[in-house]
């Protein structure tokens, strides 16, 4: 489909859906939006000149709009929806609007369970400091990269496809980089096998593949891939790393391109997952035309996205927060504290996301959190899906009290639990927030506390 030039975004506060309005309004497209709430990337939006509004109405839907654009959030029964299809208007899926897009571009497409927004943010991170001068489209604002979306002045479009609706497969980049295949969105899927068969149709409609093939599943994926890079800690991997070694916040390894020296590099982001995530980045780059050598020496310049291990206050006690909200996800989170912070005591607080993740990998988090000290869990943050029964955050608490020794505590208030930490904490403890929702607010809240002086550190 060739995109149109006048587009209405409803939710266009999101991270996803903010970025492609500011594709199409850089690229001298009318747009306009709305949302249930303002927020800083509708202020940014306005602030463009982006006609952005609160509140969804049927009135604001122009005849002569070549499109609404809808995330997979909104419902079908939305006024605005409902107004463009009485007035004949194509109602437009955003991985469509995103599809088109890429068209126009040599695309590199990101996709797997976990790690696409960090790794696609690398990626834009390589190419433009290679001087690619790359478009990008990230689910996440990125501090070094000035934003979440960007439109560059070159041949290549990086972008994060979202998996969980599974429209994805109707994308077909050129590059396609796949960070591992992980069991989630069952409420679309309905099986791990149909979810690992979307991602292995993802891969082979493409061009070219990147694959991270410690992963089993993505090792599979690669055996019909013969042409693809290959990467990971495996001995066979096209593009290896070997000898990790974790100091906090850096990240070290000694690096290889089948079977030639690149040296030893270093990451400024903690944790094994987070070395695959920049194996990933460099064999994209390298996919693209980058010369290896040159790729690995602009492994400097990334860092991490926006609650990908944000470190809020670290004085004695460090405050982080990351946006790990999948078993798999929340273990590897813990993993990089244990191995980059040796002997403190780590203090994990989860706020479940949505129900029927909930429902399906509930018992999975006990698992996870084997890792921490301390586990706080709070009520379960909904992302507008509607409760489902008998399923809450309580089944999370009894399995990480029956999997770990882990000192557990159920709140399911979130604004209570900045007093209990404040009773909990003492010095040299690491308190982490885990959750896709607003369990944020917690951790900013008791890093404010601490940087305030309150707290004495011994």
């Amino acid at each position: 489909m060739a995109l149109g030039q006048r587009y209405h975004l409803v939710g266009i506060g999101g991270s996803g859906m903010s970025g492609l309005a500011s594709i199409l309004f850089a690229q001298g497209r009318e747009i306009s939006g709305s949302d249930l709430k303002w927020s800083p990337e509708a202020e940014r939006l306005s602030g463009l000149g982006v006609p952005v509004r609160v509140g969804h109405d049927g009135g604001c839907i122009s005849p002569d709009l070549d499109g609404v654009i809808i995330s997979s959030a909104i419902s079908s029964d939305n006024a605005e929806v409902v107004a463009a299809r009485e007035k004949h208007i194509p109602v437009v899926r955003r991985l469509h609007a995103v599809a088109s897009l890429l068209e126009e571009y040599s695309s590199i497409g990101v996709v797997g369970s976990h790690g696409k927004s960090t790794t696609t943010a690398m990626i834009a991170t390589l190419l433009r400091a290679l001087g690619f001068s790359p478009s990008y489209l990230i689910g996440a604002y990125c501090p070094n990269l000035g934003g979440n979306a960007h439109l560059g002045g070159g041949e290549w479009f990086v972008a994060e496809v979202d998996e969980s609706d599974g429209l994805f497969t109707e994308i077909r980049p050129t590059i396609a980089v796949l960070t591992n295949i992980g069991r989630d969105h069952l409420q679309t899927y309905r099986s791990e096998e149909a979810i690992r068969q979307a991602f292995r149709q993802y891969v082979l409609q493409a061009g070219r593949a990147v694959l991270s093939i410690d992963d089993v599943h993505v090792r599979a994926v690669a055996a019909d891939v013969p042409d693809a890079i290959t990467v990971g800690l495996s001995a066979d991997a096209d593009l290896r790393a070997r000898d990790v070694r974790h100091e906090r916040f850096r990240t070290s390894f000694e690096l290889s391109y089948r079977g030639e020296s690149l040296g030893r590099r270093s990451i400024t982001a903690p944790g094994t997952h987070n070395v695959l995530n920049a194996l990933c980045a460099l064999g994209a780059a390298v996919a693209a035309g980058a010369d290896p050598a040159a790729a690995a020496d602009a492994l400097v310049a990334i860092s991490l996205p926006h609650r990908r291990f944000e470190v809020l206050e670290e004085n004695g006690v460090t405050v982080v927060d990351d946006f790990a909200h999948t078993p798999e996800e929340v273990e590897a989170t813990l993993r990089a504290i244990r191995e980059g912070w040796s002997g403190r005591r780590i203090v994990a607080v989860f706020q479940p996301h949505r129900y029927t993740r909930t429902l399906s990998m509930g018992r999975d988090f006990g698992r996870a959190f084997s890792g921490a000290d301390v586990v706080i869990v709070t009520n379960i943050y909904s992302a507008c899906e509607r409760a489902v029964p008998g399923v809450s955050a309580a089944g999370i608490v009894d399995a990480v009290l029956e999997t770990t020794d882990s000192l557990v505590y159920f709140i399911p208030d979130k604004d209570e639990v900045v007093a209990h930490l404040k009773a909990l904490i003492r010095p040299g403890d690491f308190i982490i927030s885990v959750g896709a929702g607003d369990i944020w607010t917690v951790t900013e809240e008791l890093a404010n506390f601490l940087k305030e002086g309150s707290f004495c550190i011994a």
